[in-house]
């Protein structure tokens, strides 16, 4: 999108505290809500749709025992969507991309311009935990990475949308932390394993922790995050998407589409992210591209190289 739009969008939506909640499989009761808004969902058609595989998830499982011959409705839904075991995020928006058209490689846009970036952030649990290390600023985050300058960022979405057909990309989900923190327990737990003792010393990004310290909190973090991370990230996405801008269509990249429209070189993002996540939340795959995809000449071009590329949509 052009650098005006996405200025509009941050400027109308941003706010100093925009909590969000996130239990596992949120997404199946969450993408079930959105859909009851067109009407009582009956479990016969459902069935048959591409939202069947929600109806196997034990929280919706739960919501059909209660059914009694009734249709599910949001008023039913909404009765089921809280887990105590919840984790609390905090969200923030921000933008990312160039006006220039030689940037576009280096920002990984599908097309030139800006991308949304929605930034899923750690808590203040999470933090004072963190805080144990003696590290100072967002150490497990890369700089150059469309990550928040005032919280420390467990993973972020970016997106490009046209406001005109309510219509939008989710171009990409990652996590620096996630892969920085399973990197840190692979080298605590060697270090460990040859000898050393817990109250040893290693040195983290300028500044000596000890092991058994780094330890527990690769711990903590691995075991709390490193399953719910993605479907947190993309759930959040989804619900923005559809409750704060308004969007009805929302398409993700597939992997080969993905890489060669952004044209990522070098390593690939982790291919589950665009195969096993979206099929996960009823993407479908579609021959179908979005159509301000379609407008850029470099796209359109692409596109009729690899007609075997496709897209997943949602919706």
């Amino acid at each position: 999108m052009d650098r005006q739009t996405a200025d509009e969008v941050v400027a109308c939506l941003v706010g100093e505290r925009t909590l969000f909640h996130y239990y596992r499989d949120r997404y199946s009761i969450g993408l079930l809500r959105h859909l009851s808004r067109q009407g009582p969902l009956s479990v016969a058609a459902l069935k048959q749709s591409p939202y069947a595989p929600l109806l196997q998830k034990p929280r919706i499982k739960h919501v059909l025992a209660e059914l009694g011959g009734r249709r599910i409705d949001e008023c039913l839904l909404a009765g089921h969507d809280y887990d105590a075991a919840q984790e609390v995020f905090l969200l923030t928006l921000d933008s990312w991309g160039s006006r220039r058209r030689s940037d576009r490689r280096q920002k990984q846009t599908s097309r030139p311009g800006y991308n949304l970036v929605l930034q899923l952030n750690f808590c203040r649990q999470h933090d004072q935990r963190y805080a144990r290390l003696g590290c100072s600023g967002s150490r497990f985050n890369y700089c150059g990475h469309p990550v928040s300058s005032r919280r420390n960022t467990l993973a972020w979405a970016r997106l490009d949308l046209d406001l005109n057909s309510g219509t939008a990309l989710i171009e990409e989900i990652q996590s620096d932390w996630i892969r920085g923190v399973a990197w840190l327990a692979e080298r605590v737990a060697w270090r460990l394993q040859s000898g050393k003792r817990p109250s040893d010393e290693i040195r983290l990004y300028g500044v000596q922790c000890a092991l058994q310290t780094a330890q527990d909190y690769c711990n903590f973090v691995l075991a709390r995050y490193s399953a719910i991370w993605a479907e947190a990230m993309l759930w959040a996405a989804i619900a923005f998407l559809r409750e704060e801008i308004g969007v009805a269509r929302i398409f993700y990249h597939s992997a080969e589409g993905g890489r060669l429209l952004k044209r990522i070189s070098g390593s690939s993002p982790p291919r589950s992210l665009y195969t096993e996540l979206p099929r996960k939340f009823c993407f479908a795959p579609t021959g179908e591209a979005p159509e301000f995809l379609l407008a850029e000449r470099e796209v359109r071009k692409t596109l009729l190289q690899h007609p075997e590329l496709s897209f997943f949509r949602l919706g």
